[in-house]
């Protein structure tokens, strides 16, 4: 009879080992508890994402909405324009905020605000009421960009002069005057800008 090695009898004894019925039944229950743990785990990041999506599209429909009620809401009526642009100057005028340029001429405005899509000029009102030109800055007036410059009289006194090309909305803002709040505001056309001039109410 052939002598067997130590590896055989090691293998022999393991093959004949086995689980009982009781302890076979507990790990198959195992098992499946934890695939089913697994599945869950697994489910809920699914949930989630797909309500995040969800979301997501209902908040493009609601800006989809919102934008279309924009476009098909009444166009500003002229008139109105006119005053949010008032009021604005009247504002900017009173803010009395630190501008960028200092200049002594109109013309140095043509130099130094080289981002205007236009070239300022001086209206001939302020050759009218003998004012003199201080400073300059930009800012924005309906989404366009414009020049707001500062002018004082013989005695001091500041007023706000703007200069804007007159696109969109503005192309259709009427000239005229308007008080507000202890400003005179003055809206005109002059060598194809809109004028804007802000100064106190004497």
């Amino acid at each position: 009879m052939a002598k067997r090695t130590l590896d055989e009898h090691v293998r022999d004894h393991y093959e004949q080992q086995q689980l009982s019925q009781a302890s076979l039944h507990s790990l198959k229950t195992l098992i499946r508890s934890g695939s089913r743990a697994a599945f869950a785990a697994e489910a809920r990041p699914r949930w989630q994402r797909w309500a995040a999506a969800a979301a997501v599209v209902m908040a493009m429909l609601a800006g989809g909405i919102w934008l279309g009620a924009r476009r098909n809401a009444a166009p500003e009526h002229p008139a109105e324009i006119a005053r949010m642009v008032a009021e604005q100057a009247a504002v900017g005028h009173n803010e009395h905020q630190e501008l960028e340029f200092r200049v002594t001429r109109c013309e140095e405005l043509r130099r130094h605000m080289k981002s205007l899509d236009f070239t300022p000029i001086e209206p001939e009102m302020m050759h009218m009421m003998n004012m003199r030109i201080v400073c300059a800055r930009y800012t924005t007036i309906k989404g366009g960009m414009a020049a707001q410059i500062v002018y004082v009289d013989a005695k001091g006194v500041p007023c706000t002069l703007y200069e804007v090309r007159p696109t969109d909305k503005l192309a259709r803002m009427p000239a005229g005057e308007h008080d507000i709040d202890r400003v005179r505001v003055n809206i005109w056309r002059e060598k194809g800008l809109v004028m804007v001039l802000a100064r106190p109410i004497a």
